[in-house]
């Protein structure tokens, strides 16, 4: 059976996810490490990252170097995570999206919502243009972002700033779509946006109501002071 509940937690979960009622701000976001990246599913204030087998097993994301060319990279899932390896510069920027339909089922009707997760990772703030639907990206210096939707900036969007301690304070774009934020201590950030847009359309052949996305902007600060640990590290749900 197919929940959609439109609660801030269970959403960002459904949006990759439409069985996983009981997680809360599931979000997929990128870390570099080493020549490649990692790319984890789960709940980065909470040290949350889920397992295979687990619900890691339910998602098939794609990466790219959002570069001109758009190259694509290779996704492997492991117990953890899924690696992301190819040719990846020091600078790239490297984008990630998870898209899938989900149903709505109530007594009267199936809603069919397009579902699209995605995540982004900067190794510095220079500014870039949007690559993935709904796209967080710098804006040319640390602390200042910007938001687009289908290439367009996203005005009066609530964002969600998460350092890895689990501290996290929220934001809202201004009507250039655009937010400036106090960075307070080095250490790996991940910023989380969502947007609904009630626009029926297809996704190929498959028609959808309504699109739903969730997307994520990870970087890492290497000034600054040093923060407080990460949480310990939180047993994944089960599917």
């Amino acid at each position: 059976m197919h929940l959609l509940i439109p609660a801030r937690g269970v959403l960002a979960a459904l949006l990759a996810l439409s069985f996983i009622g009981a997680a809360s701000a599931h979000s997929l976001w990128l870390e570099r490490q080493g020549d490649g990246l990692r790319l984890y599913f789960g709940e980065f204030e909470e040290n949350l990252r889920e397992a295979s087998p687990g619900l890691l097993d339910r998602l098939s994301p794609q990466a790219k170097v959002a570069v001109a060319g758009d190259k694509a990279l290779k996704v492997d899932k492991t117990a953890g995570f899924f690696t992301v390896a190819g040719t990846v510069s020091a600078d790239d920027s490297v984008v990630a999206e998870d898209v899938r339909i989900a149903e709505r089922r109530t007594a009267e009707k199936v809603t069919r919502v397009l579902a699209r997760l995605g995540a982004r990772y900067v190794a510095d703030f220079k500014e870039r243009p949007p690559v993935n639907t709904l796209d967080v990206v710098p804006a040319g210096k640390p602390g200042t972002f910007k938001v687009f939707y289908q290439g367009k900036p996203l005005a009066k969007a609530k964002l969600e700033l998460i350092a890895e301690s689990g501290w996290k304070r929220e934001f809202k774009t201004d009507e250039q779509g655009a937010v400036e934020a106090q960075l307070p201590w080095r250490g790996t950030y991940v910023i989380e946006v969502q947007h609904t847009d009630a626009t029926p359309g297809k996704l190929g052949e498959e028609a959808y109501d309504t699109l739903r996305c969730a997307s994520t902007l990870s970087f890492r600060l290497a000034d600054g002071p040093p923060g407080p640990p990460m949480p310990p590290a939180a047993t994944p749900k089960k599917p």
